[in-house]
């Protein structure tokens, strides 16, 4: 065929959009946990950067990136570079764009780089009067500097400290306050207090290492389905594991979608990572003794998404010889296990009733622990009927306890 200008043009047209859709599709495959860590892990050292300039915490500054942008996939932070939803003002004479806010079309400011979008977010706090009580707080008052932030008018949102807070706390962000040899310290500290809260919590101990293993750290990691992860020894302690690899336990418990040091045992994978929407093979065909979380486990994806996937109401389980998707949905629905069928499961017991469900109201003093009690359940079960990843509880939240 012959090469001609309008044929290096439809060719040239052709590769924009397959890399766009690509990449669209690669946005779209990514979990929110996986959104965030890939933006950590990019722009945790220009937040480090600019607490050592202005005395802005790290933590705080990646925070809020990473809720103003939507971990950097908002139209602002893509079309305009403006990670942290800074507007004009009448100072600002550089490039501007419209984008809808409080009213439509806002003059935003537009920014030739990412790493510009955050000096600017720095200088915008240190040199606006409003701002300078957030100063006179300790650096690693990360608490204080949100709260600080919403009374100072910084964002609308009247929860917007909470979001602070929830954020630094979800994905340990405060680490990145700190210096490098003081991280284990910290990790150490949080990861025990996460363990005397699920204790009281669940009221299973967890099983403390006697002799903690001296294989080398980095040489236990294996990569499995794109995600980190190591297989756990024996009689090795969670927390010890979560404070090696400087994760906080909570969220190492959230990526592998547990909620009970129970649930695990010797030879398990944990992962180090948040699991993928899709599995490492198509299919998997159901054995004796496996569950919905061994399969999530085993497979390497999120077991909210192997329900989605399967057509499966949260909390059933599926009979031997089913063949589960790991990457598409299926059309029909999964043959689900009958009771004398149950699997030897955490959650063989959340077999769920349909039917109205009746719900609690959480008032003062109440923990999942003391309700799941009240109502005859395991934590993992109310967990899992109410789509739960964490133990946390408000008063005024409504529960799901029967179905």
């Amino acid at each position: 065929m012959m090469i001609t200008t309008r044929n290096i043009g439809i060719l040239y047209s052709f590769s924009v959009f397959t890399f766009f859709f690509l990449l669209a599709k690669s946005v779209f495959a990514q979990t929110y946990d996986e959104m965030v860590e890939h933006y950590i892990d990019q722009y945790k050292d220009i937040a480090i950067e600019e607490m050592w300039r202005t005395g802005i915490p790290a933590s705080i500054t990646l925070a809020q990136g990473i809720i103003e942008s939507n971990a950097g996939k908002s139209p602002l932070a893509i079309d305009a570079n403006n990670h942290f939803g800074i507007k004009c003002h009448d100072t600002w004479t550089g490039e501007s764009y419209s984008h809808d806010d409080d009213r439509k079309n806002e003059c935003f400011r537009k920014y030739f780089s990412s790493l510009d979008s955050y000096k600017d977010h720095s200088d915008f706090i240190k040199n606006r009067g409003r701002y300078s009580v957030l100063f006179t707080y300790n650096i690693n008052d990360y608490k204080a500097w949100a709260k600080g932030l919403k009374a100072c008018g910084y964002a609308t949102n009247p929860h917007y400290a909470i979001l602070l807070i929830k954020c630094i706390d979800d994905y340990d962000l405060h680490q990145w306050d700190l210096k490098e040899d003081e991280r284990n310290v910290w990790f150490a500290s949080l990861n025990n207090a996460a363990l005397k809260s699920e204790i009281k919590e669940t009221g299973n101990p967890e099983v403390v290492n006697a002799s903690p293993s001296s294989c080398n750290a980095e040489e236990r990691i294996e990569i499995f389905n794109d995600i980190k992860s190591v297989l756990l020894l024996p009689e090795e302690s969670l927390k010890d594991l979560a404070t090696t690899y400087g994760i906080g336990m909570k969220r190492l418990m959230r990526y592998n979608d547990i909620s009970d040091y129970a649930m695990l045992h010797p030879g398990d994978r944990v992962y180090l990572q948040p699991k993928r929407l899709n599995g490492d093979d198509e299919f998997h065909t159901v054995r004796q003794g496996e569950s919905m979380f061994s399969i999530s486990r085993d497979h390497g994806v999120q077991m909210d998404e192997l329900y989605k996937k399967n057509q499966m109401l949260l909390g059933k389980q599926p009979a031997i010889g089913e063949v589960l998707n790991l990457k598409n949905s299926r059309d029909n629905p999964v043959v689900i296990a009958e009771a004398t069928d149950a699997m030897v499961s955490f959650n063989a017991e959340a077999d769920l009733k349909i039917g109205t469900p009746e719900l609690y109201i959480v008032s003062k003093g109440d923990t999942l622990y003391s309700i799941s009690k009240k109502y005859n359940l395991s934590v993992e079960v109310l967990k899992t009927m109410n789509r739960m990843k964490t133990t946390s509880l408000q008063i005024g939240d409504k529960l799901v306890v029967s179905q």
